[in-house]
């Protein structure tokens, strides 16, 4: 069966690996003929990656976005659009709003009584702003918090060590955890704007990573503000989901996509390809990469 993965990152993006040109040649060791690089709020990588397409490797262009809806913070993808300043404008207000928030992150990280060393992370980044996953892997080497107990379930053995990069940040970061920092992000309406004024085709990502019950109750009223689809296959549904959210998608004739959300080491368990859609739904994915081809 044709494999198809429209949601990966690479090194554009602060919590990923791989340049794009080795996340590609990865992408074509594991068969996969239709690919989207989406990085956090940046298209910096689009020229790279469609620069190298061929007749067997169709590339779109992409981008995950970070937006506020109804007072609740998701992830858009663009597909299709033909980069401009406004994805300049785009990844420069991620980065202040980020710029702004670190150092209040580090304040709420210490006064869990972890050390942080900020030469060492400032070393990891490589001059670029630090993302949660970094100052996790920072934490969890520095030997001065071996014996903490609420890192225990990080560690080798440990009930969140699978990967406990990205399973630091959600349970201290994510909503509602400890460090979490409220912070409204651009309106999603105005993102679907500008993806669509660009030539694009906005893309709800990953619905169940953001809200947990009446997901497509969401998903209508987004529909309703300019998105065009469903990031149906994800690392992040089951197969019920998928299922409910497949069959909604296609009884309104929204969009279909699918997408692993590789990143690399942050999260090791997800290799590019598994998007975890059947024969019977290739047909709707197809339709959405002929649109987002055009």
């Amino acid at each position: 069966m044709e494999k198809i993965d429209l949601h990966m990152h690479s090194n554009y993006s602060d919590d990923a690996d791989f340049p794009v040109d080795v996340l590609i040649a990865r992408c074509q060791e594991q068969g996969i003929s239709t690919l989207a690089v989406t990085d956090h709020n940046s298209a910096y990588s689009v020229a790279a990656a469609k620069a190298l397409a061929s007749s067997s490797l169709n590339v779109l262009s992409g981008i995950e976005i970070d937006c506020t809806f109804e007072g609740r913070n998701y992830h858009l993808l663009g597909y299709g659009f033909t980069p401009s300043e406004d994805f300049v404008a785009i990844h420069q207000n991620f980065s202040a709003i980020q710029r702004e928030l670190t150092p209040r992150k580090f304040e709420k990280l210490r006064e869990l009584n972890f050390y942080l060393d900020e030469q060492r992370l400032q070393q990891l980044c490589g001059g670029a702003l630090p993302q949660e996953e970094q100052m996790g892997e920072v934490i969890l080497e520095d030997e001065r918090n071996d014996e903490h107990p609420l890192l225990v379930p990080y560690r080798a053995g440990g009930a969140r060590a699978d990967m406990p990069l990205i399973n630091f940040y959600w349970d201290f970061f994510g909503p509602g955890k400890v460090c979490y920092m409220p912070v409204t992000y651009p309106a999603m309406s105005d993102m679907v704007e500008v993806i669509r004024q660009n030539g694009g085709i906005p893309i709800v990502a990953h619905i169940g990573a953001n809200v947990k019950q009446d997901h497509t109750q969401v998903i209508e009223r987004m529909l309703k503000a300019g998105v065009m689809g469903v990031e149906v296959f994800s690392s992040y549904h089951g197969p019920e989901l998928a299922r409910q959210l497949y069959d909604f998608a296609t009884a309104r004739a929204a969009f279909v996509t699918c997408g692993s959300d590789f990143h690399g080491r942050n999260k090791p368990k997800i290799e590019v390809g598994q998007c975890a859609y059947g024969p019977q739904h290739i047909e709707q994915i197809r339709r959405f990469v002929a649109a987002a081809s055009a």
